[in-house]
């Protein structure tokens, strides 16, 4: 099997987690963080996927999410996929609010734009994306980084990237638990009160006027929300508590990680060792088997390079 790949160029897409929502801005913003799953690649005889890590839920032929999204990357070209070769090191956790599907998306798209030579721009990556996933809060910071604000008007998606600077980290807490989109989608409402809709417009300006100013105060503020967290919160055992003791350590503010079960706080980054090491005692005591991960942001998306 090696030798129908070894004499191709060898290739490696890392794509960061992505952290969508942020408290008000529900299926509008979303921020890169500094966790990869990375995809070493080549063309090849035969499509071969390989896992650094067995997972047997992740499909190792044409139903692999990558695979899918380099192919329909392929078709909207108009262009024939070759068969090639991956491995995939998986850091993001599945079903996590991490945007690991997000991640396969992407990977996906920048496999094919190599092998074909396409030379697609990250707008044209964006648009792909965001007609295979449907959301552009997770797909956007994983193509731009930073924080990325974004509208999406009949599939026509307009995405503005905050580069984020100061003393700014982020630390995950991560559960045992997993919960589906699907499931999390669920718990929605179809309406909501005209004063909850309010909220949350102010509050997602107050987000976009934090990273602008640097002023990371707000987001104690600029955080809370009115259109999905009260609702889906039931479905985190020890919600609660993981807010109360993030606040208790001095984050600037708590939300769900895109649909969960993860939740993000904001923290000062000078601050993040401390910070994860004083979390993860804390979340020892509550029900969910929480444990901490550290992340800086990441400013630059999803990058390729040669093996």
């Amino acid at each position: 099997m090696k030798e129908s790949f070894s004499q191709a160029p060898m290739h490696i897409v890392h794509v960061p987690a992505t952290s969508a929502n942020l408290g008000a801005g529900f299926d509008t913003a979303g921020l890169a963080l500094d966790i990869y799953n990375s995809i070493a690649f080549c063309e090849a005889d035969t499509l071969t996927i390989e896992l650094a890590e067995p997972n047997p839920s992740i499909p190792l032929d044409e139903r692999n999410l990558i695979y899918i999204a380099a192919k329909q990357t392929a078709d909207f070209a108009r262009r024939i996929l070759p068969p090639f070769y991956m491995k995939q090191y998986n850091n993001i956790p599945m079903a996590s609010g991490m945007g690991s599907s997000a991640a396969c998306i992407v990977a996906g798209i920048y496999i094919a734009d190599t092998l074909l030579n396409l030379w697609l721009s990250k707008k044209q990556i964006l648009d792909i994306a965001n007609q295979i996933e449907g959301h552009p809060d997770n797909v956007a910071p994983a193509i731009y980084g930073g924080l990325c604000i974004n509208q999406n008007n009949g599939g026509n998606v307009l995405t503005l990237q905050i580069p984020v600077k100061g003393d700014i980290a982020c630390c995950i807490a991560y559960p045992d638990f997993a919960l589906s989109t699907h499931e999390a989608r669920k718990a929605l409402p179809q309406q909501v009160p005209m004063a909850d809709a309010v909220h949350n417009l102010s509050c997602m300006a107050l987000l976009t006027a934090a990273f602008y100013t640097q002023d990371y105060s707000l987001l104690s503020s600029a955080l809370t929300d009115r259109l999905h967290q009260p609702y889906r919160k039931h479905l985190l055992t020890g919600y609660d508590q993981v807010i109360k003791e993030a606040n208790k350590l001095g984050a600037y503010g708590t939300c769900i990680s895109g649909a969960g079960p993860s939740m993000l706080s904001f923290i000062k980054e000078s601050e993040l060792s401390f910070f994860t090491e004083s979390f993860s005692i804390a979340l020892r005591e509550i029900p969910g088997n929480w444990i901490a991960i550290p992340s800086r942001i990441n400013a630059n998306g999803a990058i390729v390079e040669e093996a």
